[in-house]
């Protein structure tokens, strides 16, 4: 062991060489996450990408619980794949709106003629109209139906052959609860893993289960533990300037404390370049960008939020209703202040007043802006909406009268 590397493997990346020197005496360990991008690449880049597992499937294990959330999971995948190139049709077609309204606004306050103003517009809808047939045609790459899926299924024909025998065991009920207990106590001191999943209406715990089942497992073997996974949230990974490093350090020591062996998390991109320069399995150039892509995609979903489309029309509801006071209440300060003569401490008061109002304005018809942004890009998810919200404070927001309805719903 490097006595100056190995100790703080928490700040550095794992490279090449050492992942391939890992795969040989590691017990590899795979998340959920990779397993359900199998559905989000095209026939040739999976079979790639399947045929690498094989040349380690000797060392490879997946933990009950992440088998679990396969199976929960698998339709929902293949789904969101599909609903991809719809919600890319409609982004365009939003944007093309959008551009060709500014140009009919740009005409009319030009001047311009009809002839002219369709000279200008063509080129536009002409290169929009392209790029939607070339959105759908590569749709056809994609092998994969909902009806596929639910019937002959060929992703999980692959994976049932695959991980035959290594799957580990589920927690013997009283453990189960305890793990439960745990997690939820890690959740509140933000005690990696899965702190960062304590939003999640359903299966919160989750990360924590399979991690307390991956250890288990470790104890048993004791073999250095290698899990891949495109999971990058900062409950798993270290982090600097946003840049995923190795694991974090609290998990490193507990799987030191628990098993008494090493851990590493690579992401399935890193795993499958390693593949490619130590072993005689084929994987693309392409295979490696659908890869890198559907990491990407990984994390992105991470970050949506998965709530009833009630809930955030009830928000929206609650926010044009609190623009209307707080307009009503711009007015009658807009009144008073045109009263006031001679009294600059009260003139003064009344604009700290409307300067507040108008905030509030501003922020309300922000928020409701991007929110309705965020459904109308939604994709469906169980029934609910799965929303992308960029900004923090909406985010948050959301986030918070998800709990306190959760809190408000009787057991």
């Amino acid at each position: 062991m490097n006595s100056f590397m190995e100790p703080f493997s928490s700040h550095w990346r794992i490279t090449k060489d050492g992942i391939s020197k890992a795969l040989g005496e590691s017990l590899i360990v795979l998340d959920s996450s990779v397993l359900l991008d199998l559905y989000r690449v095209t026939p040739s880049a999976r079979k790639e990408m399947i045929n690498s597992l094989h040349t380690v499937r000797e060392n490879l294990w997946i933990p009950h619980q992440v088998a679990l959330e396969f199976h929960s999971n698998r339709v929902e995948a293949a789904q969101d794949q599909l609903n991809f190139y719809n919600e890319t049709c409609k982004a365009l077609e939003a944007a093309q709106n959008q551009a060709l309204q500014r140009l009919n606004e740009f005409a009319n306050r030009s001047a311009l003629d009809a002839e002219e103003k369709r000279d200008l517009k063509g080129p536009l809808e002409q290169a929009f109209r392209e790029a939607m047939e070339r959105v759908r045609s590569h749709q056809g790459v994609f092998d994969l139906t909902l009806g596929r899926v639910l019937n002959d299924d060929p992703v999980l024909k692959a994976l049932a052959h695959l991980l035959d025998g290594r799957v580990g065991q589920s927690l013997p009920e009283e453990d189960h609860e305890r793990a439960l207990g745990e997690a939820s106590r890690r959740k509140e001191a933000r005690i990696p893993p899965g702190y960062k999943d304590r939003a999640k209406r359903n299966n919160s715990a989750g990360d924590y289960i399979w991690w307390e089942q991956t250890l288990i497992m470790a104890a048993e073997i004791r073999k250095p533990v290698l899990i891949i996974s495109n999971d990058e949230k900062e409950d798993w990974l270290n982090k600097r300037i946003d840049f995923p490093l190795g694991p974090r350090e609290e998990l490193i020591q507990e799987m030191n404390q628990r098993a008494d062996v090493s851990l590493r998390i690579v992401s399935f991109p890193a795993f499958l370049e390693a593949i490619k320069t130590n072993s005689s399995v084929p994987v693309s150039r392409e295979t490696l960008s659908q890869a890198n892509i559907a990491r990407r995609q990984s994390e992105e979903r991470s970050k949506r939020i998965i709530c009833s489309r009630a809930l955030v029309e009830d928000y929206l509801t609650f926010m044009g209703r609190a623009i209307g006071r707080y307009e009503e209440e711009l007015k009658r300060n807009l009144v008073e202040r045109g009263k006031i003569t001679d009294d600059p401490d009260g003139e003064a008061i009344l604009e700290s007043d409307i300067r507040r109002v108008e905030y509030a304005i501003s922020m309300y018809r922000d928020r409701a802006a991007k929110l309705a942004e965020a459904i109308d890009g939604a994709s469906s998810l169980n029934g609910n909406l799965a929303l992308r919200i960029e900004d923090d404070s909406l985010r948050l927001a959301v986030i918070k009268r998800m709990r306190e309805a959760q809190a408000a719903t009787p057991d």
